[in-house]
């Protein structure tokens, strides 16, 4: 039978110390199954038009604040 191993958070912690809020918020969000499905199930409708990228950012509290 394994043994089960206290899960040791310092190698994360390290990793991910030198982000802001925004980066840490990027590194989650490219992590997470759910997201990378929604994208690529946006990127593959064909439609991919300023209303659905709206909508898109809309469900993942997506926000552009610094635009050209």
């Amino acid at each position: 039978m394994p043994t089960n191993r206290p899960w040791d958070a310092a190698p994360l912690r390290r990793a991910f110390s030198g982000l802001d809020p925004a980066g840490l918020a990027q590194e989650w969000l490219r992590r997470n199954p759910a997201y990378l499905n929604d994208y690529a199930v946006t990127m593959t409708t064909g439609k991919a038009d300023a209303e659905t990228w709206r909508a898109f950012a809309r469900r993942w509290g997506l926000r552009f604040p610094c635009r050209p």
